[in-house]
């Protein structure tokens, strides 16, 4: 009988400078680490030399291959599978959202259930996103045949999605479970015969550059909203 626990190692990448010096929106498909998100990486890279890695796992955007990378430094085998399923939600575009709106479809954005969204800023709906997220990471979680430590190179609302089916809640409000940039998760998962039987969280979004949170009041939407605001020229 196949029985044993998996140990998942999810990693929101470094921060990253979203907007240009000119406040302007940066494509998120392409956007990189700040030196500031290298230097936290590096940090959690050094807390995690001794752990070995069997399956290392990013998404197909810049940041989290990156991020991916850096904290393979220490690794013995450096291989990183990046994966399509697990980039980014896709969002539609900040200047088409209507300024009576903002509140509610972006600093609000993660409240999704509360405020019935059925999309992300009028880009991916939340059923697609969060499906093609969970089932990729149910089939890596039980094609392993063995007891092994999975690093996973993610995004903020990926780990988000992921940490509610820990908690077997689909589709509800992701805004409580707060992703800071360059945090660590750690997942237990225990699989019986290719099947998930039981499932635990050991560390939720530690960040090993700050471990009290000083100063981490914002949500990553608030600093979307926030600069919304700024450019449109109006106060909250």
């Amino acid at each position: 009988m196949v029985d044993f626990w998996l140990r998942i190692f999810l990693v929101r990448h470094g921060h990253v400078a979203y907007f240009d010096k000119q406040n302007k929106p940066v494509n998120p498909k392409y956007a990189s680490l700040s030196p500031q998100g290298v230097e936290q990486i590096r940090l959690l890279a050094e807390g995690l030399k001794d752990i070995s890695f069997e399956s290392i796992y990013s998404s197909t955007m810049p940041r989290s291959i990156q991020t991916a990378e850096i904290l393979t430094q220490y690794q013995p085998s450096k291989e990183v599978i990046a994966v399509d399923s697990i980039r980014e939600i896709k969002s539609g575009r900040l200047r088409d959202v209507p300024t009576d709106k903002a509140q509610t479809e972006l600093k609000e954005a993660y409240l999704l259930q509360t405020n019935q969204l059925q999309h992300f800023l009028q880009g991916e709906s939340w059923e697609s996103f969060s499906s093609r997220v969970i089932e990729w990471f149910e089939q890596a979680v039980v094609s392993d045949s063995s007891r092994q430590n999975i690093l996973i190179s993610s995004h903020d609302v990926v780990n988000r999605i992921i940490i509610n089916w820990m908690l077997d809640k689909h589709l509800a409000d992701i805004y409580t479970q707060e992703q800071d940039y360059g945090c660590l998760n750690i997942l237990d998962i225990h699989v019986k015969n290719n099947r998930i039987f039981r499932k635990r969280i050991k560390l939720q979004n530690f960040t090993i550059y700050n471990p009290f949170k000083t100063g981490l009041f914002d949500s990553a939407m608030d600093d979307v909203y926030n600069m919304y605001v700024r450019n449109n020229g109006f106060k909250t």
